[in-house]
């Protein structure tokens, strides 16, 4: 058995790494800590066409059976095994700054989204920082359109490369085309036919006009709080402190990603939108519900949602709802991914009960072959 680990840093040496390797029984990464293995698995060192298209590499990718492993921040392993599957580590990437002061990066699929962070707001570069400490590889940031405090993954976009596992070739879709939204895009909705292999993004050398952005909760706080304790102006924040603020109010929220218990998968259920006769019922129940127009209807917060159906810091066993975040699912040591998924459903179902509202799950469920 090899452990694999997912990518954080660019790739060093990578030219004495062969360009793809097979796997056998090899324990598959996820950030709720929950038991699962792959029986075998190919890692791909290299994402070149040449090597992707492959007989070997490109048969197998071809095979609907062959599931994705990244990062495994976004899943619930409900069976601790899956027959086989792919994982790019290939984490290299390169930066051009432009002549209008933009900085055009492109980032291979494995590289660690936290690391990227880390390293383009160390430069100076100005557009992931509110993406610091989120989990996951950069290919997977445009699957799901990760986002957080204002900023999306799609803001940054300027092009996704993907290898086309039906017609066995490269693609490159402009932003538009990658149909980014609210926690989807085209890659999430036709599931089995793409690998993202590369992202391009747009980054800047110069502060967006409203810098720092404060407008969500506690940020305003933890912005006052570092301007006291520097003796600087709060313009003067540079893109790197300010990652280290939004560091740490995510980890005043959310356990750590990166090991020890509790595990957690961030936030897993979706905001639902309801029609505004909906959010009329519900506002006369709770007068202090919080609710935001949105296209589409009213967003209401799921986590608040949950917290009025009594489930905050609930636990059965060694599955619990965070009593620091309602939003947030634990595992805290011991179960077994179907224990797992219940309690979930059973969250779930309360939260019907008491509001009427039916959640959505925003991880993958992997229940088996």
């Amino acid at each position: 058995m090899k452990s694999i680990s997912v990518g954080t840093e660019a790739v060093t040496g990578a030219a004495e790494r062969p360009a793809f390797e097979w796997v056998d029984d090899a324990p598959l990464p996820n950030t709720l800590r929950l038991p699962a293995k792959v029986e075998r698995m190919l890692v791909l060192n290299d994402v070149s066409e040449a090597t992707l298209s492959t007989p070997e590499v490109a048969d197998w990718l071809a095979d609907p059976d062959t599931r994705v492993a990244a990062g495994g921040s976004n899943v619930v392993f409900a069976t601790p095994r899956i027959p086989q599957a792919v994982m790019i580590v290939a984490s290299g990437w390169s930066a051009e700054p432009t002549a209008a002061g933009a900085i055009e990066l492109s980032v291979e699929a494995g590289l660690g989204l936290d690391a990227l962070v880390r390293a383009t707001a160390g430069r100076g570069w100005f557009g992931l920082e509110a993406l610091a400490e989120i989990p996951g590889t950069v290919g997977a940031a445009p699957m799901q359109n990760v986002g957080a405090y204002g900023t999306e993954i799609a803001d940054r976009t300027r092009w996704v490369e993907v290898w086309d596992r039906r017609e066995r070739r490269i693609e490159r879709f402009a932003r538009d085309a990658c149909d980014l939204s609210y926690r989807s895009s085209r890659f999430k909705r036709e599931p089995g036919r793409w690998l993202i292999v590369r992202v391009g993004l747009r980054l800047s050398a110069t502060p967006p006009a409203d810098w720092p952005p404060v407008a969500y909760s506690g940020l305003d706080e933890a912005v006052d709080d570092w301007s006291a304790r520097t003796g600087r102006a709060r313009s003067a924040m540079s893109p790197a402190e300010y990652a280290e603020v939004i560091t740490t109010v995510r980890l005043a929220k959310l356990p750590d990603w990166r090991g020890g218990w509790p595990g957690s998968a961030g936030s897993f259920f979706h905001n639902p939108v309801v029609a505004p006769e909906a959010a009329a019922r519900l506002s006369r129940r709770w007068p202090d519900m919080p609710r935001f127009d949105v296209p589409g209807g009213v967003k209401i917060p799921a986590g608040w949602l949950i917290e009025t159906a009594g489930l905050k810091g609930r636990r059965e066993g060694a599955v619990a709802v965070s009593s620091r975040h309602a939003l947030v699912l634990e595992h805290h040591g011991g179960a077994s991914g179907a224990a797992f998924l219940r309690f979930a459903e059973s969250v779930r179902d309360r939260v019907e009960d008491e509001t009427g509202i039916r959640l959505m799950v925003e991880p993958e469920c992997v229940t088996g072959r």
